[in-house]
């Protein structure tokens, strides 16, 4: 195996070949520190690798195996972790300044099972300032890449992690969704993002900062939708650390993945996503659903009132959860925020009480709405970012080219990178990315397919089984030289 046969291996097709000993997991390791070497210095999607650390679970893990102890589908398989979960003794800066040589004293939880599994974690990965923004153009350390074009933005915060799955920097990564964070970059970058139901993964392990606790969420990106199935049987599960976590039994995950999909009803949200969309991913998104229906899915439209309002109750609920996490900051070194961010928080001191309670108000309201929704339907899909990656120019000039004109990229509305996908934080719905084609000029264009609470072994089966008749999951980005 060279490195550049790492291009489109999944986790799913290489733990049979590191169970029989076909692979093994140190060779399959260094060859991905050789690719991070050739392509990190484009990419930015790492900004701390953990070499030594990594090459050591590697052996660990080959012995292990060698003497038949796997420990299952992920034992050896190098993955990373967004830069704002804590590894004990790795630096985790959160895309700060502030942060810029902390080392915890702990790893999250997601990073304990993870080692538990037998995953080897390569490093971590680049993220926008404190996981405040869409696009990880990042005025600390610099942009992350998209692989499909790499003047164009990856998306965030989670881009990092993004454009090290796409490019095969590691076989998957795990990233922080508070506003469309995984879903985001990995629309925009070509890869499966999932976001589970808040409170089916533990929070415990974020940098406080950088993510509101009731709108929250620990999520996966990968090659494929089985790839994320996979990660989620491992990470899943009831932490009494985290409060937010709920005691809800967790299935086989990969147990639903290529069941029929037949039979179940898709939900179409009536005004709010159809307003969104530019004419490119409108003409994609619509392909997409006529495909689903060929694959035996029922369509209905559905109304769920009040979507309108949630982009200001998200930003009345994010920043006022988030605020007293950078209280001290803010008091003592308020340089080293961006003048953007320091804009932001100091701003968010004005919110008042009566804002935040009518913005509760109104997540509920849509939330029972997505309830009656969920009475007569199974998923629901809607797009994941209602336009192609812009260029990293255009996000330094908050304008993009789209559709033959120039459209700023924040609006009354709020911003366009997460108008799509905050309906599921406000909700905490389960909600699964997938690449669903390609605009004219190649950049990857995202779908979204939402369940129940609770329910991802749906979402998950749903999305398997386009991903792979669709076969887009197939191309992987031209990284030669």
């Amino acid at each position: 195996m060279e490195e550049r046969d790492l291009e489109g291996l999944t986790i799913a097709r290489l733990g049979g070949r590191i169970e029989s000993g076909e692979v093994s997991p140190v060779d399959l390791t260094k060859l991905a520190f050789e690719r991070i070497e050739r392509l990190n210095p484009v990419l930015n999607a790492y900004v701390t690798l953990t070499r030594d650390q990594a090459l050591a679970d590697a052996e660990k893990a080959a012995k292990e195996i060698g003497s038949g102890r796997y420990r299952g589908p992920l034992h050896g398989i190098p993955i990373s972790i967004k830069d704002n979960i804590a590894i004990e003794g790795v630096r985790t800066t959160a895309g700060s300044k502030t942060l810029s040589d902390w080392r915890p004293d702990h790893d999250a939880t997601v990073v304990s099972r993870l080692r538990a599994a037998g995953a080897v974690i390569l490093g971590k990965t680049h993220m926008h300032e404190w996981a405040k923004s869409s696009h990880t153009n990042n005025v600390f350390y610099g942009p992350s890449r998209n692989p499909w074009d790499v003047t164009r933005a990856t998306g965030g915060s989670s881009g990092g992690s993004a454009a090290g799955v796409a490019a095969s920097l590691g076989l998957a990564s795990i990233g922080t969704d508070s506003a469309g964070s995984v879903r985001n970059p990995a629309a925009l970058c070509g890869i499966a993002g999932l976001k589970p139901t808040h409170g089916r993964v533990s929070l415990f392990g974020g940098v406080p900062g950088t993510g509101p606790g009731s709108i929250n969420h620990f999520g996966v990106l990968a090659r494929t939708v089985e790839d994320c199935a996979l990660v989620l049987n491992c990470i899943a599960g009831v932490d009494p650390r985290d409060p937010f976590s709920a005691d809800v039994p967790v299935p086989d995950y990969s147990a639903s993945i290529g069941k029929d999909v037949g039979g179940l009803k898709m939900g179409l949200v009536r005004g709010y996503f159809d307003d969104l969309m530019f004419d490119e991913v409108r003409q994609i998104f619509t392909e997409a659903v006529r495909f689903l229906g060929s694959l035996g899915l029922a369509t209905e439209e559905v109304a769920v009132p009040h979507m309108e309002l949630l982009p200001a109750a998200q930003a009345c609920i994010a920043r006022v959860e988030d605020m007293p996490d950078h209280d001290g900051y803010l008091r003592t070194r308020p340089r080293d925020y961006s003048p953007g961010m320091l804009r932001n928080l100091i701003g968010s001191l004005l919110i008042s009480g009566s804002a935040v309670n009518t913005s509760h108000r109104v997540r509920r309201l849509v939330y029972e709405g997505f309830e009656r929704a969920f009475e007569r339907v199974q998923v629901i899909v809607a797009p994941t970012i209602s336009f192609p990656a812009p260029t990293i120019e255009e996000l330094d000039r908050g304008r993009a080219h789209i559709d033959g004109r120039e459209v700023r990229l924040s609006d009354h509305r709020g911003n366009l990178f997460t108008l799509c996908t905050i309906p599921f934080n406000q909700t905490g719905l389960p909600s699964l990315s997938v690449c669903c084609g390609f605009s004219p000029s190649g950049l990857p264009i995202g779908m979204q397919i939402v369940g129940r609470p609770f329910d991802e072994e749906t979402v998950l089966r749903v999305g398997h089984a386009y991903e792979r008749a669709a076969g887009w999951y197939k191309r992987t980005p031209d990284l030669a030289g």
